[in-house]
């Protein structure tokens, strides 16, 4: 059997992160997904828009946007559809990501098993798949 014929995941790429790694990384963020007010504040700096220019743009108080990216308030339904209708996303994606985000707190509060019990403002990745 050719190199060729080999199926990819046979032969390592040299400084590529070990499966077993990414797959501790993927569970990790899916139990600890961050505020989407995080996000927000990412495509800003992206954009190369200030808050309050984004605010504007979404047709709301400085106030409340910077509430939102300071994870003290959610993204409620009509902010979600006013970031989907200046395209910054789909007013779906945005509910997704708060309605993950809510769910892990919610766990957290609970102490779910399999879950970190203590809450936590933003995610951060654990170092040991930072590594």
């Amino acid at each position: 059997m050719t190199r060729m014929e080999e199926p990819p995941e046979l032969y390592a790429i040299e400084g590529a992160v070990p499966a077993e790694v990414l797959e501790a990384r993927v569970e990790w963020l899916r139990r600890n997904p961050s505020h989407p007010g995080h996000h927000i504040a990412v495509s800003c700096e992206l954009k190369s828009v200030s808050v309050a220019e984004a605010a504007a743009q979404f047709g709301i108080e400085c106030a409340d946007l910077t509430a939102v990216i300071e994870e003290r308030a959610p993204v409620t339904p009509d902010l979600a559809l006013r970031l989907e209708e200046a395209g910054w996303s789909p007013a779906e994606r945005w509910l997704g990501m708060q309605t993950a985000y809510d769910l892990a707190q919610a766990r957290r509060r609970r102490g779910a098993p399999g879950r970190s019990p203590a809450p936590q403002a933003r995610a951060t990745e654990p170092a040991a798949a930072a590594s």
